[in-house]
């Protein structure tokens, strides 16, 4: 789910490998007016999230200038993971972030709007959550 797909899909923010020009991340079209971007991504199994990859690499004059990440325990309870961080463009960011709970899906914001090239969150799984994927593997 997410705010636009216009130039591209938010899909592109996972694809494997880093992104080899502009055409392969998610670019939204430009605001007229108040608000910002946003996509939800659910995650392969539920996990502790330690650090988190942005990057605007190949978005030199339209990158997106600040994002915020939250994730979900539940569908009606959210924390936040990354609070709104500056961006600098065609940059592959890396933010460590504190200890929080598990999450199953994460919702990154792109103020106000942009490109981004790829959006990983590297962590932990939760037992649970490897006995989710090991058994759908099976």
């Amino acid at each position: 789910e997410s705010s636009d797909d216009f130039y591209s899909a938010p899909s592109a923010l996972i694809l494997p490998g880093p992104a080899r020009h502009m055409g392969e991340g998610w670019e939204t079209r430009r605001r007229r007016g108040g608000g910002h971007d946003w996509v939800v991504l659910r995650l392969a199994a539920a996990g502790w999230v330690r650090e988190v990859e942005v990057d605007t690499t190949h978005y030199k004059y339209n990158a997106s200038s600040h994002v915020a990440l939250s994730g979900w325990t539940s569908p009606d309870r959210s924390f936040p993971i990354l609070e709104r961080t500056r961006l600098q463009p065609d940059t592959r960011h890396l933010f460590r972030v504190p200890p929080g709970p598990a999450v199953t899906h994460a919702r990154l914001d792109a103020y106000p709007d942009g490109g981004l090239s790829r959006l990983r969150l590297h962590g932990e799984l939760t037992a649970d959550g490897r006995a989710g994927l090991a058994a759908a593997w099976r």
